[in-house]
């Protein structure tokens, strides 16, 4: 090849790659052509042949970038999400550490995660999987299905598949360790592994291999330069036609409008003339700049404080797993295999403080200062001493906004235990017939901790209604409301002086909190105020199940083949909390107790048809169909309804394909499915309800409490049923461009009756009652409410909502030069556009493709893209990765000048929606030392530079990050070195 010809061709491949993506080829660079049953059917094939779009990350490939965890290579991909990983968690404190995988931007729990082609451990209480616990050195190769495969493989397949393949046949020992660190010299990441394989004498295999990894954590944004003050979108309530938008966005200049030392806006307790009065450590007033009016916590200019104060980039995590398999030959035709794994996650955050905007201050509060008492009213301005201390005033003095930040930060874990352990038999009929059939059982333990979590009761403090206490384990609002004790002189708790004996038993042990000036309080009072909750969450999973496949006779094109098989499931949960999680009455609230049982009987039939093969217009031409039965029977206590229910189903999952190659360089794949995804054990019974949400009753604007707010779920969900599109056309040049192959696939699903919560919570349910919307109704009081009538119970939970869809193009291109010398240059290139990613709930549609500044919303970038450029010596290897997410906007309901339509009066007008695009570069390399690496032996020398040229993330307002860390980057550079050794 002349080096005008090398150039042309890498020319035309990189145009080609710059527009290319994830689940097309189904190729594994490093073994393209080994006949091996392909994830997405039960019928044996090469991968390169599959009725499905099916892109493969092999062993190979995941060695010479150096990745230590398979879901930091899945999440690369154009197609997938990092939505759940220890860089996109440090606001949170749920599933801390854990790695979930989200396909096509749909949620965590409409992609199945599957392992040697069996269904892996649930490890959350929501269903998903935590890759965390796959041993990366023993990963032979993954397979992503990307198309729904419920037909095979059962409920949650609506999105895809991924197929981890572990290795059963290694032969000697093999290790690795290495340790990572970022440019700024934090997130030091250790990480060491083994793995061994023996023969059983001549009749069997004995595989083991471990994992340990340690990755410490990264504090907030501004321990890098990138990081702004304030990066927040303010409501200014502009829309009055000033000609300003109602919706300012701030990338420096906007935040909190309140400390930890207390602030009071207005009213003649502002004696400075600045709009607000904070506090110093003595508690004496100062002056606090209070900026534009803003949306509820924050604020345009003024005293700020980062609303990311406390967020980290990145959290601590240690985990270790160790899995074996044996496998042995009984007779020449029968093999027995025995599995086992066990893992261990355990994640740590130090979460943002707790805070609150509405504090009741009341003017017998001996701690407020003598300067702020001055200015009250003049009957208010005594401390009550005698019996009327006993009754709380009428009204407040003033409201006291605050951070918590000196009082505590919550303290979150998150441990998690998986054992699976499976058993079965594989064998052969003759003449083509295979069967196989396994036991598999699993369980996970799972304890999530939140120290130092704020005890507010379960309802908000009754501001409105200051005369009573609406719950009695309100234990911030008790100390909060000091009073001076009449016997003693000293302060008190109102609570300790009321007349009610329940009241003054439920408060016993209350300690008054000055909450005047940062760190002023007294330690006894932080303790009373503060609690553990505690969530054990114990999953265990029974599976049997059996397959039979084979060829039934000989058709135009081949033989027909067939695979048939039956599963029996059982899936149980076991939730337990603190008493006072049980009360809801904590500030980080995960719910009450509740437990469930799902059992699934299935059976599944599919068959391949070769209808031609080798004639003209048709190298080859097949289809394929499969159908999958499905029967549920749910039964468990919880959800809303605080009581046991039974449930029961059934639902069908089929899917028709059709391959057509017209030629030898050319085939043409077409599929349409019908998936399903039954609900998660919290969809249909996690309780909870909410103890900050204030509620308009339009009903009866004169309302003057506050109804019970119910979350979580419902026990008569239905299934989500998925109806997919799949249309794609592989390329395969011979001759000039032998080498190169590419694939597009247009892919459409559409979810019907998904499962989520109502849009814009609690309030936008009565709005939508009250607009005649029948289905918001029935989630307010007994299913019914009237013009005048009191609301008692609005109910927030999840329901079959209207439909939930996403289209675009898949694109995968690679391409092998050969350098002589026992030299290659590949390439590979992968993409996806995203034409829409949409919600159509309660009848309004949001379309988020193309946002990509509001983390935690289904959305996606409408371009992504990942590319490698990779030459591969046999000593040697070094490859340039490269990893584009395109431009986008903030929120997909916002407009702003740019935008047809827009007007600056309306209530979604914002000043700059626009989110720019990002280009990351990787560089990863490997060197082979020692006398046997010609035989794959020896040692291998490995490093890894993400983010090469350090690029910063753009500045997105969000309430969590000033950026948004499921697609941008927010470590920088950061260096890996490791080594290999294999024997």
């Amino acid at each position: 090849m002349t080096c005008n010809r090398s150039l042309a061709i890498r020319s035309l491949l990189l145009a080609a790659t710059a527009f290319s993506a994830v689940p097309a080829l189904a190729a594994d660079e490093d073994g393209q052509n080994e006949p091996i049953v392909v994830t997405g059917s039960r019928i044996a094939r090469t991968t390169f042949d599959s009725p499905s779009p099916v892109t493969t990350l092999g062993a190979e490939d995941l060695a010479r970038r150096g990745v230590t965890n398979i879901a930091e290579a899945i999440t690369e991909l154009p197609s997938f999400r990092d939505s759940t990983g220890p860089q996109t968690q440090g606001f949170g404190s749920f599933n801390v550490g854990a790695r979930i995988v989200n396909l096509r931007g749909l949620g965590v729990t409409r992609n199945l995660v599957l392992v040697n082609g069996r269904r892996f451990a649930p490890t959350t209480r929501e269903g998903s999987v935590d890759l965390n616990f796959l041993p990366s050195i023993l990963i032979e190769r993954t397979e992503i299905v990307t198309g729904g495969a419920s037909a095979a493989y059962g409920s949650d397949a609506i999105t895809g598949v991924v197929n981890v393949i572990l290795d059963d046949d290694l032969e000697g020992f093999k290790a690795q360790a290495d340790y990572g660190v970022s440019d700024r010299g934090d997130g030091d990441r250790y990480h060491a592994s083994a793995a061994f394989g023996t023969d059983l004498g001549d009749r069997g295999h004995f595989v083991i291999g471990g994992e340990w990894s340690k990755q410490d954590g990264i504090g907030n944004c501004f321990t890098r330069d990138w990081c702004t003050p304030g990066a927040v979108v303010t409501n200014l309530f502009y829309a009055g036609g000033n000609g300003l938008p109602n919706l300012v966005r701030s990338n420096d200049n906007a935040g909190l409008r309140f400390n930890s030392g207390g602030v009071v806006y207005g009213g003649a307790q502002n004696i400075y003339g600045t709009g607000g009065i904070t506090f110093d450590g003595n508690g004496d007033p100062q002056p606090f700049a209070v900026g534009n009016p803003a949306f509820a916590l924050f604020q345009l200019g003024g005293d700020i404080v980062p609303a990311y104060i406390d967020a980290n980039i990145t959290v601590p995590v240690e985990r270790y797993s160790v899995n074996a398999h044996a496998d042995y030959d009984l007779t020449e035709d029968i093999t027995m295999f025995l599995e086992g794994s066990f893992g261990h996650v355990d994640g740590q955050l130090l979460q943002t403080s707790f805070f609150s905007l509405g504090i009741p201050i009341y003017p017998d509060n001996p701690f407020i200062p003598a300067a702020v008492r001055a200015t009250l009213p003049a009957d208010q301005q005594a401390q009550p001493t005698g019996p009327d201390t006993l009754v709380r005033p009428a009204a407040g003095a003033f409201n006291l906004a605050r951070l918590f930040d000196d009082l505590a930060r919550g303290y979150s874990t998150s441990e998690a235990d998986t054992y699976r352990v499976a058993a079965g038999l594989e064998g052969s009929f003759g003449a083509g017939w295979n069967w196989d059939g396994y036991y598999q059982y699993s369980r996970t333990d799972r304890r999530q901790v939140v120290e130092d979590n704020l005890v507010v009761g379960a309802a908000i403090y009754p501001v409105n209604n200051p005369a009573t206490i609406a719950q009695s384990n309100a234990y911030f609002y008790f100390a909060a409301d000091a009073v001076v004790d009449p016997t003693t002189g000293q302060p008190t708790c109102r609570a300790l002086l009321s007349d009610d004996p329940a009241l003054v038993a439920a408060a016993q042990g209350c300690v008054p909190l000055n909450l005047f000036g940062e760190n002023n309080y007294d330690p006894a009072a932080k303790e009373y105020i503060y609690g553990t909750l505690v969530e054990d969450i114990e999953l265990e999973q029974h599976v049997l199940a059996a397959n039979v496949s084979g060829e039934l006779f000989d058709a135009p094109g081949g033989a027909v083949g067939l695979a048939v098989g039956a599963e029996y499931r059982v899936d149980t949960i076991d939730v337990t909390h603190d008493p006072l999680s049980n009360l809801y009455a904590y500030f980080q609230n995960f719910g009450a107790d509740y437990d469930g049982k799902t059992e699934v009987v299935e059976g599944f039939l599919e068959v391949e048809v070769p209808l031609l093969a080798e004639v003209p217009g048709a190298e080859a031409l097949t289809l394929n169909g499969a159908v999958r039965q499905t029967h549920y029977k749910i039964t468990g206590f919880g959800s809303y309804l605080r009581t046991s229910v039974e449930n029961s189903f059934d639902a069908t999952a089929w899917k028709l394909s059709a391959n057509w190659e017209p030629t030898d360089w050319l085939r043409f794949r077409v599929s349409r499915s019908r998936d399903i995804r039954a609900p998660n054990f919290a969809e249909l019974f996690l309780s909870s309800a909410s103890s900050f949400t204030t509620v308009n009753n339009l009903f009866n604007p004169g309302q003057n409490f506050n109804p019970d707010l119910l979350n979580g779920g419902s026990p008569f969900l239905s299934p989500e049923k998925a109806d997919t599109w799949g249309v794609g056309m592989i390329v395969q040049p011979q001759g000039f461009l032998d080498g190169l192959r590419l694939s597009v696939d247009y892919f459409d699903i559409k979810v019907k009756d998904y499962i989520g919560s109502p849009p814009g919570g609690f309030q936008n349910i009565i709005n939508e009652c009250f607009n005649g919307r029948e289905a918001a109704c029935s989630l307010i009081n007994d299913g019914s409410i009237s013009v005048g009538e009191d609301i008692t119970e609005i109910r927030n939970i999840s329901l079959n909502l209207e439909e939930l869809r996403t289209s675009g193009i898949d694109f995968e291109a690679d391409y092998r030069i050969d350098l002589g010398g026992e030299n290659q240059l590949l390439l590979r290139g992968l993409a996806t556009y995203t034409d829409e990613l949409s919600t159509l709930a309660f009848g309004q549609k949001i379309d988020g493709a193309g946002q990509t500044g509001v983390a935690g919303s289904i959305s996606a970038p409408k371009w992504s893209a990942n590319s490698f450029i990779t030459l591969i010596n046999p000593r040697f290897t070094a490859t340039l990765q490269g990893r584009y997410i395109d431009s986008g906007v903030l929120n997909a309901l916002y407009v702003d000048p740019g935008d047809p339509g827009y007007d600056p009066t309306l209530p979604n007008s914002i000043n700059d929606n626009s989110v720019p695009s990002r280009f990351y570069l990787n560089l990863f390399g490997t060197f082979k030392i020692g006398p046997d690496w010609e035989q794959g032996n020896g040692f291998e020398l490995f490093f890894r530079v993400n983010n090469l040229l350090d690029k910063d993330p753009p500045i997105v307002p969000e309430f969590q990050f000033p950026t948004n860390p499921v697609y941008f980057d927010t470590i920088g550079r950061y260096y890996t070195i490791g080594a290999r050794a294999r024997f």
